[in-house]
C-alpha cells in the first residue's frame, strides 16, 4: 500500500474540518442590532446541527446572487408602488383654526384691523399644537386671502417654532428670536395675540408662556411689553371687533343646526345676525345677546337653515349704534352650508 506523506495528511484533515463546519463561509459584514433583538442561541444551535448533516454545496457566484436579490427587491418595490398608485392612501387630517388679522367690524370708537379665525385642514399628528403654530407662521394662503379682504399676519415669516410643551392647562411656546423683530407696539401685540388665540383653541390650553430661543420672556421686544404672567385671551380683547365670531371660522363647512360662538362688546349686550346664501336668500336672521352688556363677554347661539346641496353663504354680524341706531361694527364670515 502506498504511504500518505505527512503534509498531505494534514491538508486532508483541514479539508475534512471545513466540510464538517458547513463549507464555504461568507463574511456578511457587521450585523445591525435593534431593540427588538431576542435570544437566538437555540436557533443557532439547531442551524449548526443541520449544517453539519448537509453536504457541502457547489460554490456559486456571489455577485450573481446579489444581483438576483437586488432585482427581486426592485420588482417587489415596483409592484408596491404600482399598488399605491392604483389605490392612493388617504392621509388623516385635522381641522384647526388659525388667527390672522383683517378689516371689518370697525366702529367710531374701535379701529381695525382685528383678529379673525380661518379654518384649515392639516395632517393629523400627536403634536397638533406645534403643527398648528407652524401653519400660523406660514401665513395666510392665497385662497384664504381671496375670501377675506386684506387678510394679513403680524408674525414674521422667518420665525421658527422650536417647541410646544403643554402641562396642566399651560402651554410653553418656544419661538426663535425673529418673532420679536420689527414692527411697532400694535404689531407686537397682534403677533402675541395670534399665537395665544391659536394655541388656546385646544381644550387642554388656557394660558401661554413664551420662550425665545429657549429663554423665558419677561419683557417682549423693544416696545417693552411686560410678560411676567402667563398670557391668555383676555389680555388681547382690544384686538377683537365689537362682535367677534370665533366659530365657525371662515371657510368652515357647516350643517344645521349651526352653533355660533364668540365675544361681544355691544350696547345692552345685543347684536344682530343674518345668514344668507350667495344669491341673497336669507336663511336665518334675528338678534342675539352676550352674557354681559357692561364688558366684553362670550355668546353662544344656534342658527337653523335648510339647503338641498352644498352652497356658499355668509354670516353677517353687527350692532346698532346707541347714539343714532345706525348699523356699525359689521363683519362677514364666509361659509359653506351642507344639507
Amino acid at each position: 500500500m502506498k504511504r500518505i506523506q505527512g503534509p498531505t495528511m494534514a491538508a486532508l484533515a483541514v479539508a475534512a474540518l471545513l466540510v464538517g463546519c458547513g463549507g464555504g463561509a461568507v463574511d456578511a459584514g457587521p450585523v445591525e442590532v435593534s431593540d427588538d433583538v431576542t435570544d437566538t442561541t437555540a436557533a443557532d444551535e439547531d442551524t449548526t446541527a443541520e449544517d453539519t448533516d448537509e453536504q457541502p454545496e457547489e460554490e456559486t457566484d456571489d455577485t450573481s446572487a446579489e444581483t438576483n436579490e437586488d432585482e427581486a427587491t426592485r420588482d417587489t418595490t415596483d409592484d408596491d408602488e404600482a399598488d399605491d398608485r392604483s389605490e392612493p392612501a388617504q392621509e388623516d387630517t385635522t381641522t384647526v383654526r388659525l388667527y390672522f388679522l383683517a378689516g371689518g367690524g370697525e366702529t367710531p370708537a374701535r379701529a381695525g384691523p382685528f383678529l379673525t379665525s380661518v379654518e384649515r385642514e392639516i395632517p393629523s399628528t400627536r403634536g397638533i399644537a406645534l403643527a398648528t403654530l407652524r401653519e400660523l407662521v406660514d401665513g395666510p394662503t392665497s385662497a384664504e386671502q381671496g375670501v377675506i379682504d386684506d387678510l394679513a399676519t403680524s408674525v414674521p415669516e422667518d420665525t421658527l417654532v422650536l417647541g410646544v410643551a403643554i402641562d396642566d392647562g399651560l402651554a410653553t411656546v418656544d419661538l426663535s428670536r425673529e418673532f420679536e423683530a420689527g414692527g411697532g407696539s400694535l404689531s407686537m401685540m397682534s403677533r402675541l395675540a395670534q399665537v395665544v388665540y391659536t394655541v388656546t383653541q385646544f381644550p387642554t390650553v388656557d394660558e401661554v408662556v413664551f420662550l425665545l430661543d429657549g429663554q423665558p420672556v419677561t419683557v417682549f421686544s423693544g416696545e417693552g411689553i411686560t410678560m411676567e404672567e402667563p398670557a391668555s385671551r383676555d389680555g388681547f380683547l382690544r384686538l377683537l371687533p365689537t362682535v367677534f365670531v370665533d366659530t365657525p371660522a371662515t371657510g368652515a363647512e357647516v350643517s344645521s343646526p349651526m352653533r355660533v360662538t364668540g365675544m361681544a362688546t355691544v350696547f345692552e349686550a345685543t347684536f344682530q345676525y343674518r345668514l344668507e346664501t350667495a344669491d341673497g336668500t336669507v336663511l336665518d336672521e334675528g338678534f342675539a345677546t352676550a352674557e354681559s352688556g357692561m364688558e366684553t363677554s362670550p355668546f353662544d347661539i344656534t342658527l337653523e337653515f335648510d339647503v338641498d346641496e352644498p352652497q356658499p353663504a355668509t354670516l353677517t354680524v353687527w350692532e346698532e349704534s346707541a347714539k343714532d341706531g345706525s348699523d356699525q361694527g359689521l363683519r362677514v364670515t364666509s361659509l359653506t352650508l351642507l344639507p
